[in-house]
């Protein structure tokens, strides 16, 4: 189902850092699911942090803490540093650039469950668009 059908499908980010801890007490940021729009919105946010050489460093900063209060619901396993648009200032530049990017590309998949999908075998899909164009032709 296209995720613009449900709105704000919330998913886990983990930062690379962290992807060796145990799933119990991973650090793991909590976002909202992004159509095309928010992942512009993002790409914008993204582009202008390494692109913008007229704006300040506490514009990008601002603009990218404005972006994932926007995308973020909330986080787990942070030690007791409560959920905050103030708190995402203590993210280091390269940290809200991972979590921004891995929100844009909505990586719903986690470490363990990525191993499982890549043992999977995959499904044919090679005469998927001849059978449609077939059908089509029929009726």
């Amino acid at each position: 189902m296209p995720l613009f059908l449900e709105p704000d499908q919330k998913f886990a980010v983990v930062l690379d850092s962290d992807l060796a801890a145990p799933a119990a007490i991973r650090p793991t940021f909590w976002a909202k699911s992004q159509s095309m729009r928010g992942q512009a919105k993002i790409a914008v946010v993204l582009d202008r942090l390494t692109d913008d050489r007229t704006a300040t460093v506490d514009e990008l900063f601002s603009d990218a803490v404005e972006c994932l209060a926007g995308v973020l619901s909330g986080w787990s396993n942070m030690g007791n540093h409560a959920f905050t648009s103030d708190a995402l200032y203590n993210l280091t530049y390269a940290e809200a650039r991972e979590v921004l990017r891995k929100v844009a590309y909505n990586q719903h998949i986690g470490p363990d469950e990525k191993k499982d999908c890549e043992s999977q075998p995959s499904s044919s899909t090679a005469n998927s668009a001849a059978d449609v164009q077939a059908a089509s032709a029929v009726t």
